[in-house]
């Protein structure tokens, strides 16, 4: 094993080492026009009525094939780890930048069409307008109806936040029998600062405790994701160096990054996890879970995630897209607009991922819809499983196989790429999101199905052997770290090869890495988990059961929800070329982190959190109500009788 270790370490010191060797010399890869160019869009806008402003792609050819520059441009562009550099992607004030071409022409895309020749001439290169997105300083989405009956809405249900926060505080504290009736239950679910101890506590259980790291691997993966998503947003629009964005394959440790999608497997893996702890722990008490679980698991679930998802939904259907205006607005805000105005529908049925890959409403609940379809199919499981208990480990082993050999199938029957690859080209205006790899093994149900169902086989692991210690074994400690942080690395860090310009991958292979390669890491991180819930880890574990850890990992699902908001807003108002290095990702990657939690936080507040108060007050029997005790007082000659609740200072009338 120490030995194909090494082989794979040298052959990736050998690949990394190798790849300089195509670059092209700095003097002559300046000699290209820009790739990327914006004029001054708010100055564009000052000119009112004449106000014009043009985003469009310019193809070039060459005037004469021996061209110096054109032959660098082929060069560099012959790469699939570079961009496209005959494509110009350029944002002009037409007004102003071609103002011959455009008083004498009859159409706009004609006037940058003969004022680009012009340019492009003095290079001996010659081109076409191929795409063209023109807007002016009046707004191309006027506020309607829907638009002011959410603010209507959303604005009468954040007053009735505030009146539940006022009258949990000032009345419902005060009154056992108001606090313990459905109303004052209900009303109390709705609490800013009820939700707000509830997010802070801990649960006394001894099994919550042992699950408390769950919170911390949410958070840790929450981060990478957000890493992830701010990135694509920085590579979404105009880079300045773009030497930068072509080199990052080269980098393994970028690895790490450019594989970063794998990451949402601990997602699944949780949620199938709990799912199945949920189950089995009951069933372990009851021996038999009634039927009536599933249908209410089913229920509560969707209960629990559709009220954000509304919301979310209902900022981008509205208000959203009139907060701002830029170059990329309307590509980025505009088409989530119209297309949560157009598809959203699917998004409350989980099935966006199914119907509309392309025209996707909130890209990122295709998570959400997975998520729906995986835990209905771990539901039908479950209930076989609870009628033919003996079953069990045949239907968990046909279920794993299964979801290790579909989307194996799919890679080789449609001779898919052995990696989803993060090129310039790909990030560059999302377009990798538009591949039909990424549809087929990416946001598929199938391609997600092993990680669901590997976390509840880890779940039943859990509770057959949730009293044990292992925390002083040594020899389980190394195998953990092994089988943990040593698979989900490997995984990843393969890719490096795969990355090389020189390796040529079979259609075998393709299928056997997308059999093996997600599926692998959700087996790593659930023996993660498992060391984790044991106290195996070190520092590691230590980390993960921090209290403010524990706070954030409980903001996951909002935040995820929330976060994409404040990316997809830096790319649309984006005004020039961004000039990229690492600690501006870095900031980046923070900025957006703590923006994200903060609106998440309160989000989590107005809407998770009174939604799961809600879920739980249909879950549980109603208490029983203190007994009142009748108090008699003389007023004149009448006899009044007032119940008084035993914890409240009756008054003399």
């Amino acid at each position: 094993m120490s030995v194909l270790s090494g082989g794979v370490l040298v052959l990736i010191v050998v690949l990394y080492f190798g790849r300089a060797l195509c670059d092209v010399p700095d003097d002559q890869y300046a000699l290209m026009p820009e790739l990327f160019h914006l004029d001054n869009f708010d100055h564009c806008m000052l000119n009112q009525n004449e106000a014009l402003y043009c985003t469009f792609t310019y193809q070039l050819r060459p005037l004469d094939k021996n061209s110096l520059i054109w032959n660098i441009i082929q060069n560099v562009s012959s790469s699939p780890q570079n961009y496209n550099h005959t494509q110009l992607r350029h944002g002009l004030c037409v007004p102003t930048s071609c103002p011959d071409e455009y008083n004498n022409s009859d159409s706009t895309l004609e006037a940058i069409q003969f004022c680009y020749d012009q340019k492009m001439s003095l290079l001996g290169l010659a081109g076409n307008v191929t795409t063209l997105d023109c807007q002016g300083a009046t707004s191309r989405y006027p506020v309607d109806l829907f638009d002011w009956v959410v603010a209507g809405v959303l604005g009468a249900y954040v007053l009735f936040v505030l009146f539940a926060s006022l009258y949990e505080e000032k009345v419902i504290r005060k009154s056992i029998y108001i606090s313990k009736s459905l109303a004052g239950r209900i009303i109390e679910a709705f609490s800013v600062p009820k939700n707000w101890n509830r997010l802070v506590a801990a649960s006394p259980s001894s099994d919550h405790k042992k699950l408390r790291v769950i919170q911390g691997l949410r958070f840790f993966t929450m981060f990478g994701v957000i890493l992830s998503h701010t990135l694509m947003g920085i590579f979404y629009g105009p880079v300045s160096n773009t030497q930068y964005t072509e080199n990052m394959t080269k980098d393994i440790l970028n690895m790490l990054v450019a594989q970063g999608f794998y990451v949402v497997q601990t997602f699944f893996m949780i949620s199938g996890f709990l799912f199945s702890y949920q189950f089995f722990e009951k069933r372990s008490m009851d021996k038999k879970v009634d039927n009536s679980f599933f249908m209410w698991s089913l229920f509560f679930r969707y209960i629990r995630m559709t009220p954000t998802l509304l919301v979310v939904w209902a900022i981008h259907s509205t208000w959203l897209v009139h907060l701002y205006n830029g170059p990329y607005w309307d590509s980025i805000v505009g088409d989530e607009y119209r297309n949560c105005r157009k598809n959203g529908w699917s998004n409350f049925l989980y099935i966006n991922n199914m119907l509309y890959p392309d025209k996707m409403c909130l890209q990122q609940t295709w998570y959400l819809a997975v998520d729906m379809q995986v835990f209905i199919l771990g539901l039908i499981a479950l209930f076989i499983i609870n009628k033919y208990p003996k079953k069990m480990y045949h239907i968990f082993g046909i279920i794993l196989t299964v979801s290790l050999i579909i989307p194996g199938i799919v890679a080789y029957v449609e001779n898919h790429d052995i990696l989803f690859r993060q090129y310039p080209e790909t990030l560059y205006g999302l377009n990798g999101l538009t591949q039909k790899i990424y549809h087929d093994l990416f946001i598929s149900t199938y391609s997600n199905l092993f990680g669901f169902f590997i976390g509840m086989v880890f779940g039943h692991i859990f509770v057959q052997h949730k009293e044990k210690d292992l925390r002083n074994n040594k020899v389980l400690s190394f195998l953990w770290w092994i089988f943990s942080f040593g698979l989900c690395l490997s995984v990843i860090m393969i890719a490096a090869v795969f990355y090389d310009m020189n390796y040529k991958y079979t259609a075998l292979e393709s299928a056997l890495y997308w059999a093996l390669g997600k599926n692998i890491f959700a087996l790593g991180m659930s023996v993660m988990l498992l060391g984790f819930i044991y106290r195996i880890g070190g520092i590691t574990v230590w980390l993960m059961d921090r209290e403010i850890v524990q706070v954030l990992g409980k903001l996951t699902f909002s935040c995820y929800m929330i976060h994409v908001v404040f990316i997809k807003m830096e790319i649309g108002y984006k005004r020039y070329p961004v000039s990229i290095n690492d600690t501006k990702i870095f900031i980046a990657v923070i900025g957006d982190v703590g923006i994200s939690y903060l609106a998440g936080l309160l989000l989590c507040l107005l809407v998770e959190m009174p939604m799961s108060a809600i879920q739980k007050i249909l879950m549980s029997k109603p208490p029983k109500m203190p007994p009142r005790k009748p108090i008699n007082t003389i007023a004149g000659s009448n006899i009044v009788r007032h119940y008084m609740e035993q914890d409240t200072t009756f008054t003399k009338v």
